[in-house]
């Protein structure tokens, strides 16, 4: 399966987008402890998951936090990842969110404006438009291209 990316909300022929990504991953998604999950959490908010519901900041004090104090950027990546009936909308992630979507292969996502100055590994599982990319970096070529068509 792959990450399919979206443009707009009528692109994605499900119904259910989420725009409200905090609360969304509040009320409904656990922190789990897999490889994805540490990195995205190490990554943009410098903590570690403690448990399904608390994780270990930057803070040299081991004080366990509540997940609802994690970035939203990390919120809605770990949405997509364990919702992938959902379609979450990312126009909220800053750039250290968004130089992780190659390295998620699953889910739906609404990307309104997928340029980004990127500099990381090419490799990706993104559906587009019914083509499947595995290099992130002619995903991008061909947004930029459509851009400027």
């Amino acid at each position: 399966m792959s990450l399919n990316i979206y443009r707009t909300v009528s692109e994605f022929t499900g119904k259910n987008v989420v725009t409200d990504n905090d609360s969304f991953f509040d009320a409904m998604t656990c922190l789990n402890r897999t490889p994805l999950i540490a990195y995205i959490l190490e990554k943009i908010d410098k903590a570690h998951v403690n448990s399904e519901l608390t994780f270990i900041g930057r803070t040299k004090e081991l004080v366990a936090l509540n997940k609802s104090m994690l970035s939203n950027g990390t919120k809605t990546l770990i949405n997509i990842i364990q919702h992938t009936d959902k379609c979450f909308d990312i126009t909220e992630c800053g750039l250290n969110a968004l130089q992780i979507i190659p390295k998620i292969h699953i889910g739906n996502i609404i990307w309104r404006y997928p340029l980004i100055s990127y500099s990381g590994e090419e490799d990706c599982d993104i559906s587009y438009k019914g083509k499947t990319y595995r290099d992130f970096y002619d995903f991008l070529d061909d947004i930029e291209r459509e851009e400027r068509e």
